[in-house]
């Protein structure tokens, strides 16, 4: 895909058994497309929200980790090597490392968006591969 060119950090959410808190994990991704804007609405006045797709290949470095999709991932009992894209996640622009992460800090701190909807074009299209993230 062009101009893949942007590292990524993907932030996870992942519910701890034993304090049945989350715990975020981060997972770096090398070679994705970020791409944002403005969208406004008039209704009772001016609304306007940044808006963000990211587009992930499913070639790009995901620094040794694998994806599994978001049921896998709840389901696993240990997500140290594996990243999933689903809504209520953070992706972040540049590279964010460490667990225990805080989304209020997160958001405070970087670049970063709420993950909205996730399309995996991973089976469509054989010469374009990805996953197409859409945020707030």
């Amino acid at each position: 895909m062009k101009l893949c060119d942007t590292t990524i950090t993907v932030v996870n959410a992942k519910t701890d058994p034993q304090t049945r808190k989350d715990v975020y994990r981060a997972t770096v991704i090398v070679g994705a497309s970020w791409h944002g804007s403005i969208d406004t609405a008039i209704d009772d006045g001016l609304k306007a929200a940044n808006k963000y797709i990211v587009r992930i290949p499913a070639t790009a470095d995901f620094g040794g980790k694998e994806y599994a999709s978001p049921l896998d991932y709840a389901n696993a009992e240990d997500v140290s090597k594996l990243f999933t894209l689903k809504n209520g996640d953070i992706i972040v622009r540049g590279a964010l490392e460490g667990d225990n992460l805080k989304p209020a800090d997160i958001h405070r701190n970087y670049e970063a968006f709420t993950v909205l909807g996730v399309t995996d074009n991973r089976r469509e299209n054989t010469r374009a591969r990805h996953w197409k993230v859409i945020g707030a």
